[in-house]
């Protein structure tokens, strides 16, 4: 993949200019949070959100209409704008707005042509789980820990907005746990205070109390979960089943009471062990409180165990007990990735910065030392960090080797049913 060129359309009066009187749409509701923040900064408010899942049709989404693609596609009169919010679906649905007529730049453009970078910023230097599937519980050398503090997090977003000004979202997480972090209700407010939407992902298997963080108001809040009950023990290591349980009703009431707009997700990973009944269990409890449920097959991470494995080299003791559980076997994946070694990287848009202000190679690697650049994020130029990015041997390698595309495979929800991976 190489970068788009930014020198053009990433000016808010240029873009202004070109939707005119139009209705503006944001196509990919999941996704398009950001975005539709980032619009209303510049006094442009959309019509809606465009999305082919017709279980969204007819919902809101920030308090703007969710309309399936055919409604705005077919109506006569006034060309719309839409703005591509969908990474994944980026390609697909620019050829559905082709084929109805809509010319790219003028009536359609993907997010990735105005915004430069996905901010992850890692305020969690440590985690309270060493899960078998993670770095943070596979691999024996672990980076300095420790946690940004809200100051910091505020110089880093002042830096992201003058540098990247559509930006609209800033994700809280990566190896780290979030709700470690006593600055993560200030985070977020500051966050808020900017108009750029916060997203965090937990494992809730904590005893700190988290209402403040929900009263700050978060956007998004994912829950990261691979069983139910006894099995769930299994793979998030040192968890407490209980404990889980109780989060997950108690993160129910408080987003009730504070701030219902938030979206929910648990994310389940299945294994072999929890394919089954504990699945379904799981999908039940969730949809009783009012979750999102998503789910793929457990992967092994990071990409460090990957690469080791497809060449033959040694890995750890809870990495080999991973591949042991797993339903996908690392091979198999990598071979359904290496017929996808031409498609995009989807992490080289992601800028990881860490706890300690570095800029990470990328979030799904882990030894510690590999960076993009040398020194801080703060004192680095955005053009030495694309320039970085752009010329990355580390990055060449990885997608010559098709390795960036197996995290994708994984997350694939019609291999999951085409394998019947949760009918066990």
């Amino acid at each position: 993949m190489s970068l788009p060129d930014f020198s053009r359309l990433c000016d808010p009066g240029e873009l202004r200019s070109t939707i005119g009187e139009r209705d503006l749409y944001f196509w990919g509701a999941r996704h398009g949070y950001g975005m539709c923040r980032v619009f209303e900064r510049f006094g442009l408010k959309p019509k809606g959100f465009i999305d082919s899942s017709t279980a969204l049709a007819g919902q809101t989404v920030l308090n703007y209409p969710v309309f399936l693609p055919f409604q705005v596609l077919g109506k006569p009169g006034k060309r719309p704008y839409i703005v591509i919010t969908s990474s994944f679906f980026a390609e697909e649905i620019s050829k559905l707005c082709r084929e109805a007529g809509l010319v790219d730049e003028i009536d359609f453009i993907p997010f990735t042509k105005i915004q430069k970078f996905d901010y992850q910023v890692d305020i969690s230097g440590m985690c309270n789980l060493r899960c078998i599937s993670c770095p943070r519980g596979n691999m024996p050398q672990q980076p300095e820990a420790g946690f940004m503090s809200a100051e910091t997090y505020n110089q880093i977003l002042d830096k992201i907005l003058r540098d990247d000004p559509f930006t609209g979202v800033v994700t809280l997480y990566n190896w780290g746990e979030p709700l470690l972090n006593r600055d993560l209700p200030g985070i977020v407010r500051l966050s808020n205070e900017r108009g750029v939407l916060t997203a965090i992902s937990s494992n809730l298997n904590v005893h700190r109390d988290f209402t403040d963080v929900i009263k700050a108001k978060p956007m998004w809040f994912r829950i990261s979960v691979s069983g139910f009950e006894k099995s769930y023990e299994i793979t998030h290591t040192g968890g407490k089943w209980e404990l889980l349980l109780k989060n997950m009703h108690l993160l129910k009431d408080l987003r009730e009471k504070y701030h219902p707009e938030m979206v929910v997700e648990m994310f389940y990973h299945i294994y072999r062990h929890n394919n089954g009944e504990d699945f379904r269990k799981m999908k039940q409890l969730c949809e009783s409180l009012g979750f999102t449920f998503r789910y793929r097959h457990a992967a092994l991470a990071p990409l460090d165990n990957i690469s080791a494995v497809m060449d033959g080299r040694e890995i750890s003791d809870e990495a080999k007990r991973t591949m042991e559980l797993q339903i996908l076997p690392v091979r198999e994946a990598m071979a359904i990735a290496k017929q996808q070694k031409d498609q995009l990287c989807c992490y080289e848009r992601c800028l990881w910065i860490t706890w300690d202000g570095k800029v990470s190679q990328c979030m799904e690697w882990y030894a510690g030392g590999r960076t993009l650049v040398p020194g801080n994020f703060l004192n680095t130029k955005l053009e030495d960090i694309i320039k970085a990015r752009q010329e990355s041997d580390f990055c060449k390698r990885c997608k010559e080797e098709a390795i960036h595309r197996c995290y994708v495979v994984y997350g694939d929800e019609e291999l999951i049913h085409k394998r019947k991976s949760i009918d066990a």
